[in-house]
Order: structure tokens, then C-alpha cells, then sequence
């Protein structure tokens, strides 16, 4: 198949409407639509500087444009044409080996938190990226973090109810346990001396 930006103006709108955006996709797949049929060249060329199809113009269209809120400006691919949208990490804070706040920040100083969290043999996890909420001070970003772990402990704890084996109930009383030390530590103002 032909990278999109050889294609002409008939092709291009049949590539287009051919592709099925998922929901959050559809206001850039309509940009894109609308400035191939009023014949847009500037906004045409804005879209199709994101990848040789339409599936790689709109995601890293929708990744780049996020990246904005982080301070990102530059368009940067990878060696395949994807943009990346994750962060660096700053910090992880391990209540243990398999349960982590990682605390992502952009080039702005603008914060993402991420957690990964095992319960048994369920769990789940993320790296900080461009998708994460964006949060501009440090000890907001830590408080995140908590309150993802303590969410994701609160549902698991409901779901061990019917599945003790992915949801395991003294790993999970375990685990709210350190959370709440975690959180005086991280989160409670400290008592300092000067001897």
C-alpha cells in the first residue's frame, strides 16, 4: 500500500472513511476528513506529517497533541514513525516488589503518576505518560499515586469476595496496611528539631 500523502484526493477520502475510529479518535478523524474535503493543504499537511497511514496519522496525531498540555512541542518518532507519549521517571515508591507509584515528569516540570499493583495473582500497571492527568506539584503527584493504589485495593478487596485466588484478602489487608504508613510518611506534615 502507498503512504497516504501519494495518494490522490479520492483515495485519501476512501482511506479515511474506510478507517474505524474508536470514540475518543472521532474528533481527529473528522479534522482530518474535513480538511481532505474543503482541500485544506495546510491542515492536510499538518495531519499527514504524522505517519503514512490513517491509523499512524491519527494516533500520533492525538498523542502530539497531548503532549502539548506537558509542554512537549517537537514532533519526535521512533524508529518505526510512532511518537512516544511516556514520560521519563522520577521516582518510584515501592510498597513492595510488585505494588509501585511511578511518578513520570515532562520537560515543563508537569508531573503523571502511574501505579502497578498485584493483589494475588491479579494485577495490572502503566508507565507515566502523556494520557495521565497532568499534575503540576510534586506532593499532589505522590498523593495521586496513593489514591490510586488505595482505589485499586478498595475494588480488589470487593472482588475477593467471589475470587480469593486473583484477590487474595490478607495480601490485600497487607498491602492497606503499608498504604497507610505510606501515606503519613509522604503526605503528613513532619516534625522537625534543630538538635
Amino acid at each position: 500500500m502507498k503512504p497516504i500523502f501519494q495518494m490522490t484526493r479520492e483515495e485519501k477520502l476512501q482511506e479515511i472513511v474506510e478507517y474505524s475510529p474508536c470514540r475518543v479518535e472521532r474528533s481527529a478523524v473528522l479534522r482530518y476528513l474535513l480538511a481532505v474535503r474543503r482541500n485544506d493543504t495546510e491542515q492536510i499537511a499538518y495531519f499527514e506529517s504524522f505517519g503514512k497511514s490513517v491509523r499512524q496519522i491519527i494516533l500520533n496525531v492525538r498523542t502530539y497533541e497531548r503532549g502539548l498540555i506537558f509542554g512537549y512541542a517537537g514532533k519526535q518518532f521512533n524508529e518505526h514513525g510512532w511518537i512516544n507519549g511516556m514520560l521519563p521517571i522520577i521516582e518510584e515508591i515501592k510498597l513492595d516488589t510488585l505494588n509501585t507509584i511511578h511518578i513520570g515528569q515532562s520537560i515543563d516540570g508537569t508531573y503523571a503518576v502511574s501505579i502497578d499493583w498485584s493483589t494475588g495473582y491479579a494485577g495490572g500497571g502503566s508507565h507515566p505518560s502523556v494520557w495521565d492527568e497532568p499534575i503540576r506539584n510534586y506532593k499532589k503527584a505522590v498523593r495521586q499515586g496513593i489514591r490510586l493504589l488505595e482505589q485499586q485495593y478498595c475494588k480488589a478487596e470487593r472482588w475477593s469476595v467471589s475470587d480469593r485466588s486473583n484477590y487474595n484478602p490478607k495480601i490485600i489487608r497487607k498491602l492497606k496496611a503499608r498504604l497507610v504508613e505510606f501515606k503519613q510518611r509522604y503526605t503528613q506534615p513532619q516534625q522537625l528539631s534543630l538538635f
